[in-house]
């Protein structure tokens, strides 16, 4: 089998890390191969840039990559070089998978060196303005475009990404669907029971979410539904004033705070839970173009969604009437929890049918990379 290296990006919330789609890289990888490699770097410099080896499922080894880390465009820049450096020098894979347009340029270079013979960019978002600097702007932009240009494939989590990959002249098959569902190690927990009164939600807990009124429509509900329940998993700036307001409206009792949790754990309360919330606020410019892979774990467990409208995943949950989708208002939160109690074995069987699409998808397309 190939030899494979991965690298993305990781963000520290409140002194927690969240690796997004860098944890289903992991626990695909570690079913399918004995060996690989992750590129660890960090989004905002607060972490060092690190090689993890994985063996076996473990991290056997960690090796510190000496970046410059507090001014950005210098920070990408020797990410770039410190990545093309080590697997020239220190490390030989065959398959380079490159998680955004700066770890996806890495590959390609290396590529270019004989250095690997596949380069998979994985883009895992994606945004018109991603930078407010227009300088910055149009690097990102063109950097984009030349790993579509060079890559070997180009994944893309959304269908409105790949929609603009062919508008760049991208072949269908090298554009390549891979939605953000959860690894099939995970379907085992689909026996789980659902306590349908039990609404979650989960993420970074800030404000591209719409915590708040979440939590304030569990408390105009508490009273005709005293079993309603809202569990939030996760941890970030608005904790502290989320968990304030739970007090100040009397429901604290019906808002549970898990905090941050591993996938497995997330996983778990999402498939013994009745609802998912998906209430994105559109603070985040790239959710329009973004796959909601809380939806995705949400629909593979087969609870029926509630989202706003605001990311590409919306156009699949109408089609299958998999949950109802809202304006961002807590009375329009509230009639969509009672709209679903009163129909749920209709909607959850809707949203198992939409998880059922996808299932297993990364296997199959690493296990093709990697044949």
């Amino acid at each position: 089998m190939k030899r494979i290296a991965f690298a993305s990006h990781v963000t520290s919330i409140n002194g927690k890390e969240y690796d997004g789609i860098g944890n289903v890289v992991i626990e695909t990888l570690s079913s399918l191969t004995d060996e690989f490699i992750f590129v660890r770097h960090s989004m905002d410099g607060l972490l060092p840039s690190e090689v993890q080896t994985h063996h076996k499922a473990k991290n056997i080894s960690k090796v510190q990559l000496h970046v410059l880390s507090r001014v950005a465009p210098l920070r990408y820049l020797t990410e770039i070089l410190k990545t093309v450096y080590y697997f020239t020098f220190k490390a030989k894979v065959d398959v380079y998978v490159g998680i955004d347009p700066l770890n996806a340029l890495a590959g390609i270079l290396l590529k270019k060196l004989k250095r690997v013979d596949t380069v998979v960019f994985y883009t895992a978002d994606y945004s018109l303005h991603r930078f407010k600097n227009t300088i910055m702007n149009t690097i990102y932009h063109r950097i984009d475009a030349y790993c579509v240009k060079h890559a070997s494939e180009v994944w893309s989590v959304s269908s409105k990404i790949v929609a603009i990959r062919k508008e760049m002249g991208l072949s269908d098959n090298r554009n390549i669907f891979v939605p953000n569902v959860p690894p099939i190690e995970f379907d085992g927990l689909r026996r789980n029971k659902h306590d349908v009164h039990t609404l979650i939600m989960y993420g970074i807990v800030d404000t591209q979410l719409d915590f708040e009124g979440a939590i304030r429509a569990v408390a105009h509900l508490a009273s005709t539904i005293p079993g309603i329940r809202l569990t939030i998993v996760g941890n970030g700036p608005e904790e502290a004033r989320l968990k304030k307001l739970a007090r100040e409206l009397k429901v604290s009792e019906h808002i549970i705070f898990m905090g941050r949790q591993t996938l497995a754990k997330t996983l778990d309360a999402a498939s013994r839970s009745g609802i998912g919330l998906a209430l994105y606020t559109g603070v985040w410019s790239f959710n329009e173009y973004g796959d909601s892979t809380k939806c995705r774990e949400y629909f593979n467990y087969g609870l029926p969604v509630i989202s706003t409208d605001s990311h590409s995943t919306v156009d699949e949950i109408k089609q299958y009437e998999a949950g109802i989708i809202v304006e961002k208002s807590v009375d329009a939160y509230v009639s969509a929890i009672t709209s679903i109690l009163a129909q749920y074995d209709d909607f959850s069987r809707h949203s198992l049918k939409l998880g059922e699409k996808y299932q297993g998808i990364h296997q199959k397309v690493f296990r093709r990379i990697l044949s």
